[in-house]
């Protein structure tokens, strides 16, 4: 009896040692699983609420194999995965690392919940990673820095300075409006036709414009006086601009006066300084506006 009780202890010694070694030979056996590194941190030792933040896990084995990480973390209210996780290996396939980017909304010390990663090439073993809690701030002050927290000033409060700058910016916002009304009015009013007298004094206007800003020659300025003159003279008197000036009447004084200008400039040439030109053409002016007021020139007219 003795006999079968050591024969069959030898036979159970033996079935023990072989299944130990059976197992440490298995790629997913206790030898393999015994040889992770586990590691999990924080990038920031605090952060603010709202600021994003990075948490690493990374997984060492001895043997080369793949190990997954779950694609979102699961994660209390307060915490928030912003981007996909970013996963690599190093070392062959024996180190394997992952990076969750978080953001914060509550200034407190959040734990982060532990993560199961999986480990393929051992045949499927989960293992747990324990990342170390997150310090948040606040974005506001402490207590102890005096944060003064005020009601909202009534729009009434404002400033004096700030009305006055109301006030003119009302009143320049009314003048411009004053004026383009007026324009507007101005270019919607009916005209008229213009008469002699108004066709010439606006010639006389355009020739003292451009004699002033120098756009004009001495003799084109009196080309264009005379000219102006005789149309008004063929208009009002029925005097051929081709007539000499011993046509006009004893009663023309004023346009001969105000034609002599014309004629002492460009055949006399006694006008040599700067300001001749613009004397000629009050005269012309003084004449054209005394000529009518006296007469009406459409009566006058054949």
């Amino acid at each position: 009896m003795s006999r079968v009780v050591r024969r069959a202890g030898a036979l159970l010694a033996w079935a023990a040692c072989g299944l130990a070694a059976e197992s440490a030979a298995r790629p997913g056996g206790l030898a393999a699983q015994a040889a992770v590194d586990l590691e999990a941190e924080v990038a920031a030792d605090s952060v603010r609420v709202g600021e994003a933040f990075a948490v690493s896990l990374a997984v060492g084995q001895a043997r080369s194999g793949e190990v997954r990480f779950p694609a979102l973390l699961d994660l209390p209210a307060s915490l928030e995965q912003t981007e996909p996780v970013r996963i690599r290996s190093a070392e062959e396939g024996r180190r394997w690392e992952a990076e969750y980017t978080l953001v914060a909304w509550r200034a407190d010390t959040i734990a982060i919940p532990p993560v199961e990663v999986e480990l393929v090439g051992a045949g499927g073993v989960t293992r747990t990673l324990d990342p170390p809690a997150v310090v948040v701030r606040s974005v506001l002050p402490d207590a102890a820095d005096g944060l003064e927290l005020r009601d909202a000033r009534p729009f009434l409060r404002l400033a004096a300075s700030l009305w006055w700058l109301l006030a003119a910016l009302a009143a320049a916002a009314a003048l411009a409006w004053w004026l383009w009304h007026r324009r507007r009015l101005a270019a919607a009013a009916p005209t008229g036709p213009l008469g002699p007298g108004d066709l010439a004094l606006r010639e006389f206007a355009r020739l003292r414009r451009a004699w002033i800003e120098r756009g004009l020659s001495g003799d084109r300025f009196y080309d264009g006086y005379e000219g102006a003159l005789r149309r008004y003279a063929h208009a009002t008197r029925a005097w051929a601009p081709s007539r000499e000036l011993s046509g006009l009447g004893d009663g023309d004084a004023g346009l001969l006066a105000a034609l002599r200008h014309s004629v002492m400039a460009r055949f006399a040439r006694l006008r040599t300084n700067r300001d001749g030109p613009l004397e000629d053409i009050d005269v012309g002016e003084e004449f054209l506006r005394a000529d009518m007021s006296r007469t009406d020139p459409e009566e006058d007219a054949p």
